[in-house]
């Protein structure tokens, strides 16, 4: 990179990586003058790193051990709340440090957006979509909260990251670094372990076909340091319930309520059942729904679930009374969601043309499939959302494109 393109990149990135610390900053100061709100998973995910502090065991809701989640979140908690505990016993504390710390990984992943989104698009189309993101309104909801998306987003948008440095230089030493952090976001959240197939797909290329052996072994290298990631998981899980447990045993649950149109008004059909009887009615149910109504259970798995999944944002559904300008404000960008939904993937299937973008939307493609089998509730699809910015930002890109074509203004490379 000439050294006036790399002043200007880092003048970019210098520019947005203050303004996400100024931003994130604020909302920091104003989480820590009030409580953390502990309910729903946040309740347990709080448990679990307590009481792996206090008696060195993995649980999740109980006191004994536990594989119900996989165990990334948790130990980053357990992690924070000990750095805590050298300066004060408060709990309440630990809990505003973990907050901090998690909005600090938001600003991360600002830089990662940025750096994504550069591959392909020209600096100012990579701004827009790194500060659409950084001010999304849900970025902050989300981090105010102790759950596992905090630690999940930026882990996956490292793991993106390092994917393409792997599609750019084919290196044995790229093929290591994202398969092992591949292994790490996995062990946040499991839903991403079937992209250790990815690069099988470098196999349907006739110049990867040609060197087979060197990419066959690039890629044992990326499956070995991903097994290498897992390994203790996998250990513990073998030592604790003398069985293999691959992921988690969570599934179950967001399995059977994804089988139900009516989740949201049904919420006791799991009562009193275990893990395997709750995965063996929703396998049925879906297997009855599919047989007795298969159009309508083909709705229910396509078009319904994308509309509870990206109909409204991760964020309050109604406004406080009395709330300030500001708030009001926030609140009514918050509901440009679907703004923000329609043109990324406008800009992601115009992407699918594009080189390293299209990497970027089968990827979210997947992202969503892999949640249409279960409970479509929008939580599940708010880590798609900074793909969706790119795709926006792609959107500019092609629009400041056609527009310099019309008026006959020369066309800059979209990258140095």
């Amino acid at each position: 990179m000439k050294r006036s393109s790399f002043a200007q990149e880092r003048t970019w990135l210098g520019w947005l990586t203050a303004i996400a610390l100024i931003y994130h900053a604020y909302f920091v100061v104003k989480a820590w003058r009030q409580p953390v709100l502990l309910y729903g998973d946040a309740y347990y995910y709080d448990h679990s790193a307590r009481v792996l502090n206090a008696l060195h065991l993995y649980a999740y809701w109980s006191w004994g051990p536990a594989a119900q989640v996989t165990p990334g979140y948790p130990v980053f908690l357990a992690l924070v709340y000990r750095l805590a505990a050298v300066f004060t016993p408060s709990h309440e504390t630990a809990m505003h440090l973990a907050q901090a710390c998690q909005h600090l990984l938001a600003v991360a992943s600002t830089v990662l957006v940025y750096l994504i989104a550069r591959f392909r698009l020209p600096r100012y189309a990579s701004f827009v979509a790194a500060f659409l993101w950084t001010v999304y309104p849900p970025v902050i909801y989300a981090n105010d909260q102790l759950l596992t998306e905090n630690l999940y987003i930026p882990f996956l948008l490292a793991f993106v990251w390092s994917f393409l440095v792997l599609v750019r230089d084919r290196s044995t030493g790229s093929f290591v670094v994202s398969g092992l952090l591949l292994g790490v976001t996995t062990l946040i959240r499991p839903s991403v372990a079937p992209l250790l197939a990815a690069p099988a797909l470098f196999f349907l290329q006739r110049e990867t076909r040609r060197a087979w052996k060197t990419t066959a072994a690039r890629y044992a290298a990326y499956v070995a340091t991903f097994c290498l990631a897992m390994l203790p998981w996998w250990i513990r899980n073998l030592v604790a319930f003398h069985q293999w447990i691959t992921t988690d045993l969570d599934a179950a649950n967001p399995l059977l309520f994804g089988s139900d149109p009516t989740f949201y008004k049904d919420t006791s059909i799991s009562n009193g059942l275990s893990y395997a009887q709750q995965k063996a009615l929703a396998i049925h149910r879906i297997e009855e729904g599919f047989r007795t109504h298969p159009l309508g259970y083909l709705k229910w798995y396509t078009l319904d679930k994308l509309g509870w999944l990206f109909g409204t944002p991760w964020y309050n559904s109604t406004l406080p009374p009395h709330a300030g300008l500001l708030t009001r404000m926030t609140f009514a960008y918050a509901h440009l969601h679907l703004v923000w939904v329609l043109v990324g993937a406008l800009g992601l299937a115009f992407g699918f043309g594009m080189r390293y973008i299209r990497w970027l939307s089968w990827l979210t493609v997947f992202l969503i499939a892999v949640q249409l089998p279960f409970i479509p509730i929008n939580r599940y699809a708010y880590p798609t959302m900074p793909f969706l910015m790119i795709g926006v930002g792609t959107v500019v890109y092609l629009a400041t494109a056609w527009v310099r074509t019309r008026r006959g203004t020369p066309r800059r490379a979209a990258a140095p």
